[in-house]
């Protein structure tokens, strides 16, 4: 009859030879990442629900979502940059708009996902690409 101390160490060698190699720890790698990016996305998701936007001059409602007006997102300030900056002056000021309203509030949950699954990917790729 084994002992417990008997049963945990057997437990415990099992583990050990059970992620002793590379492609086995980088497996169990990709899956917390997985798991962890969608715990925090989620987290981060119904932390910041119902959160508005402190710089926000009004906000204005489509199709019952509310979204906040920024104080530099007038059309007069839009046409004053057009004017000095042409067409791509201004399509680069709402894309760096766009780019940075996605790293915080809700918004952040769907990077954190995207980035987590990504990586997560990655480290199954490779794993799948070393040998036994």
């Amino acid at each position: 009859m084994r002992t417990i101390e008997g049963i945990k160490a057997s437990g415990r060698s099992a583990m050990r030879r059970k992620f002793s190699n590379p492609r086995d720890r980088l497996h169990l790698a990709g899956v917390v990442i997985l798991v962890a990016g969608l715990l925090a996305a989620v987290f981060v998701y119904i932390a910041a629900a119902g959160q508005t936007d402190p710089e926000a001059i009004g906000y204005r409602i489509v199709g019952g979502q509310a979204y906040a007006i920024a104080p530099d997102d007038s059309a007069h300030e839009l046409q004053q940059l057009e004017r000095l900056g042409g067409k791509a002056a201004v399509m680069t000021f709402k894309f760096q708009r766009w780019f940075s309203s996605m790293w915080h509030g809700q918004r952040l949950a769907y990077p954190l996902l995207v980035l987590s699954a990504a990586i997560a990917l990655l480290c199954f790729h490779i794993a799948s690409l070393m040998g036994d």
